[in-house]
């Protein structure tokens, strides 16, 4: 499975990669729409400061998710292919999730839980393409 890997020396802290996430999960997919969207798309990572450096918080779509391990719903799966995903129908908003995983990878929207899907099987990830500094770039899984 092919990830998005920080390389945080190329960062610059733009923000385009959470632009481009946010966009990528809109309803519409367009830019200027999605703006007056509602629910407002968010960013499924976040470019930050940690300790004084530039930080990716992101899910890392673990090989024992402690996140399924708390989800009384069963909202939270790990596919064959080792994405781990969240069906929002199932999610019942209790935000276990949340506080279990040790990375804050996981965030709220309208009462329910939401992390990377690393862009729903697409192709490519919205989030390295959108970068042209190469602080994301693709990796293997480790």
């Amino acid at each position: 499975m092919l990830i998005a890997r920080f390389v945080p020396r190329n960062c610059v802290a733009c923000k385009t990669c959470e632009l481009a996430c946010a966009l990528r999960h809109s309803q519409s997919g367009d830019i200027n729409t999605a703006m007056s969207e509602h629910p407002s798309p968010i960013s499924r990572l976040t470019i930050g400061y940690k300790d004084g450096k530039l930080h990716l918080t992101r899910c890392l779509h673990c090989k024992r998710p402690k996140c399924i391990e708390v989800c009384e719903a069963g909202a939270i799966v790990k596919s064959e292919a080792g994405v781990v995903t969240i069906d929002d129908e199932r999610c019942t908003g209790c935000f276990a999730c949340i506080d279990a995983c040790p990375f804050g990878a996981v965030v709220t929207r309208d009462r329910k839980a939401v992390k990377c899907d690393l862009c729903d099987g697409a192709a490519e990830l919205s989030c390295v393409l959108a970068c042209k500094c190469g602080a994301l770039v693709y990796g293997q899984e480790t």
